[in-house]
């Protein structure tokens, strides 16, 4: 992507450090995120692939999903609309000791064994 380095910081520790929904939701990434959406909602509202359903990965906290959802609510992604699924990658140890409070937020989840092994 020509001109993504700019929304690449330096990290010490990328596992801990600013990624998946977190990225998302902070206000340096905020552009990049909105044109991630306004892609995929081109794809699904526009070009009628509804079979593309969309996953959060990294998502530290049940709360940032739903502050994740909202973003994608915003820009033409509303969870359930025309089948539209939301589902989180479940790698975190929050995730699993937290599962019931992300179940309520997201459709789904995709185990993310390697991360959550690591």
């Amino acid at each position: 992507l020509v001109g993504g380095e700019q929304f690449e910081p330096e990290e010490e520790n990328p596992m801990i450090g600013l990624r998946g929904a977190s990225r998302y939701l902070s206000p340096e990434f905020r552009g990049a995120f909105e044109l991630e959406c306004e892609a995929l909602a081109h794809v699904r509202n526009k070009m009628g692939l509804t079979n593309v359903q969309l996953m959060v990965p990294f998502c530290r906290t049940a709360e940032g999903g739903k502050k994740v959802i909202k973003i994608l609510k915003e820009h033409g992604l509303e969870k359930g609309k025309d089948g539209l699924k939301i589902w989180v990658m479940c790698e975190l140890p929050s995730n699993v000791f937290a599962i019931d409070e992300f179940a309520e937020v997201f459709d789904g989840f995709s185990i993310g064994s390697n991360d959550l092994t690591q």
